[in-house]
C-alpha cells in the first residue's frame, strides 16, 4: 500500500523528533530499560563519581515497596581489589535521596544510624510503589572529600 506523500513525510518528522510516541501514553517497559537498572540484591556496589570511595548497599531485610532499612557501606578502596567493598570510613557525612525517573514518587531518608566498620543504616527508606529507582548519595569526609554514588535498580512489590 502505498502513502501520501504529506503523510510520510509527517511520519518521518514525528519520529525523528519523537512526536505523538509519547504523548499521552504511559511509558512502557522498553522505555524503562533505557535506565539499565536490574532487580535489587545485597552487595549491589559502585565507586563515587571522582573514584575515592566504594559504595556497597545492603537490605536490613528484603527490599520492597514499604519501609526498609537500608545499609550503606563506604569505603576506601583496596589497592590489591578494587571490587572490593573496601576500607570502612567511620566519620563519613552520608546523605541519601531516592526517586522514580519517571514518576513523581520521592523518598528521602532521614540522618543514618553509624553501624561501625563503615556501615550506615537509614531506617525509614520508604519506596512508595515498585518499579525503577534512582538512588543518589552524597558522601563527604573531612574538609576536602565531597563525593557522590548514583544507583538504579528495581524495587519488588510485596510478594514479587
Amino acid at each position: 500500500m502505498l502513502t501520501s506523500r504529506p503523510s510520510m513525510v509527517a511520519a518521518s518528522l514525528s519520529a525523528l523528533f519523537g512526536l505523538g510516541s509519547l504523548a499521552g501514553c504511559d511509558l512502557q517497559d522498553e522505555d524503562i530499560g533505557a535506565i539499565e537498572a536490574e532487580r535489587f540484591y545485597n552487595g549491589i556496589a559502585t565507586d563515587s563519581e571522582g573514584g575515592g570511595f566504594r559504595v556497597v548497599l545492603s537490605a536490613r531485610d528484603t527490599l520492597i515497596t514499604g519501609k526498609n532499612g537500608l545499609i550503606v557501606h563506604v569505603g576506601f578502596h583496596d589497592p590489591a581489589d578494587l571490587e572490593a567493598p573496601g576500607k570502612g570510613i567511620p566519620e563519613a557525612e552520608v546523605e541519601l535521596d531516592a526517586h522514580m525517573p519517571y514518576s513523581a514518587a520521592y523518598a528521602h531518608a532521614g540522618a543514618p544510624v553509624y553501624l561501625g566498620e563503615g556501615d550506615y543504616l537509614f531506617q525509614d527508606l520508604t519506596f512508595a510503589e515498585s518499579g525503577v529507582w534512582s538512588l543518589d548519595l552524597a558522601i563527604a569526609v573531612g574538609e576536602s572529600m565531597d563525593e557522590s554514588a548514583h544507583f538504579s535498580f528495581i524495587v519488588p512489590a510485596l510478594g514479587e
